[in-house]
């Protein structure tokens, strides 16, 4: 529905005596015209995380070390994820709003993947890995 209002009142009226509410038919076919692409609507959307068990969450913010400075990639919660089958154990680590994935990567013994505590602060981690 959509609000049309007309402009200025001649008879001396109240501004808001003038405005009337049209209604407008919704158009849901254009004669002779067709769409190339036809949409489904999924109803269940698959993240790859249905067959892993989450062992540990927490809203994070990511950071890369790059070109002697620090660059962030986004915030989202950070998730350890071990598959069922495997045993594999992932990082995970999607933008909140647009669910973009930011990190992903398999957490293994060294050399792999070297978790440590941040020097000089306590609520940091860094690790280094492969990309």
């Amino acid at each position: 529905a959509a609000v049309s209002s007309s402009a200025g009142a001649t008879d001396g009226a109240k501004a808001g005596d003038d405005e009337e509410l049209m209604v407008e038919e919704e158009v849901t076919a254009i004669p002779g015209w067709t769409a190339s692409v036809t949409l489904e609507v999924k109803d269940v959307v698959e993240t790859g995380e249905e067959h892993e068990q989450e062992l540990y969450s927490q809203r994070s913010k990511l950071l890369r070390f790059r070109d002697g400075e620090w660059k962030e990639r986004g915030t989202g919660e950070a998730k350890l994820l071990k598959h069922k089958d495997t045993g594999k154990i992932r990082f995970l680590l999607r933008q909140e709003k647009t669910m973009k994935i930011v990190a992903n990567f398999v957490v293994e013994q060294a050399p792999y993947c070297q978790l440590m505590p941040n020097a000089g602060s306590a609520k940091c981690w860094v690790w280094s890995c492969l990309d």
